[in-house]
């Protein structure tokens, strides 16, 4: 497993793009043997690292990423709804050599197009796998490309043959997606590509791109050491109170009015910190060390609003059966359990 910093390897034709990777694709489509490029999504979240000590950017209370805001420009922490301005220099170190990154895998395709002109460049992700037609015509468009750009989806239920290279491009982006499991997704996601050719019989290089390739996460995954990540990622779970350790629920409610979403959601976290605070709950342990964030920031899909409450305790079943009526008789609210 090759490691690359993408820092002191850019090429010219795209600052994601590494002249390492320019090179190695030549090689491989040469040989009539494919190559596969990971990006973790399309290219909903923006990243910002520190390219002196490799500092990932976390908010102060619930140790996730950050996420980059342009209207307003902020960084946002997409749990608890905490802002603050972006930074100008690195919180770690005080340095202010910041790289803003932010990669959809459309804009790799035209430029690996643009440079490879006789290749068949083809790009699977959600885009372009819309419709069971487009799905069906995959399968042979996959078989036949000599460059494949995928995200997720590329990463279980395929198993291709002549496969001399496997790119994961930008790891440190799907690091800064805001979520508490964030770690170890992107170790899973990344040990299934690596299945990608362990079931077949032939030589394939497997090559991480980083801007940060001395950050923790990235180091374990390079070098096998799974242990070592579970310890650590264990202990910051016990430390922040998240799963396994503590079970998390999320209150969604959505609306085509958006004050009418916020004022539902408004009443509900009154009724819960009302009931939490009980005195009748005292003897049951109840209402001690749990965490109620009520998310304030709308987000809007589809045409309606939505609105979230996280609630964290160790265990969440008798807390929702204090608000189980307005659970039952609204349709618009939804629960997700971690």
């Amino acid at each position: 497993m090759l490691l690359v910093n993408l820092w002191v390897d850019t090429s010219t034709l795209n600052p994601y793009i590494s002249n390492t990777l320019l090179t190695q694709i030549e090689e491989v489509i040469s040989k009539w043997e494919k190559a596969i490029l990971y990006l973790n999504k399309r290219g909903q979240f923006s990243s910002i690292v520190c390219n002196d000590c490799q500092h990932l950017f976390k908010c102060k209370n619930c140790d996730i990423s950050m996420s980059v805001h342009k209207y307003p420009s902020q960084f946002t922490c997409h749990l608890c709804s905490y802002s603050e301005n972006i930074p100008l220099e690195c919180k770690k170190c005080h340095w202010v050599n910041l790289s803003h990154i932010w990669v959809w895998t459309q804009q790799i395709e035209d430029s690996l197009k643009q440079h490879f002109t006789s290749a068949k460049v083809f790009r699977f992700d959600t885009d372009t796998m819309k419709t069971k037609k487009s799905k069906t015509e995959a399968l042979e468009l996959l078989n036949n490309a000599d460059i494949i750009i995928g995200t997720k989806m590329i990463t279980t239920g395929f198993n291709f043959k002549k496969v001399g290279l496997i790119w994961v491009m930008l790891v440190e982006q799907e690091l800064q997606i805001p979520k508490y499991n964030t770690e170890e997704s992107v170790y899973t996601n990344i040990r299934q590509l690596l299945g990608r050719w362990g079931r077949i019989d032939q030589k394939t290089e497997f090559v991480i791109q980083s801007f940060i390739p001395d950050n923790e996460i990235v180091q374990s995954i390079v070098s096998h050491n799974y242990r070592e990540f579970l310890v650590k990622t264990l202990e910051e779970r016990k430390l922040f109170s998240y799963p396994p350790f503590w079970e998390i629920a999320t209150l969604e409610f959505r609306h085509k009015s958006e004050q009418k979403a916020l004022d539902f959601m408004i009443q509900l976290h009154n009724k819960l910190e009302l009931e939490l605070h009980s005195p009748s709950l005292e003897g049951r342990g109840l209402g001690t060390g749990i965490e109620v964030i009520f998310n304030k920031s709308p987000m809007k899909k589809f045409n309606q609003f939505y609105y979230k409450i996280i609630i964290k305790w160790e265990n969440i079943r008798e807390v929702l059966q204090m608000i189980k009526p307005e659970i039952i008789r609204n349709s618009g609210l939804s629960v997700s359990f971690d």
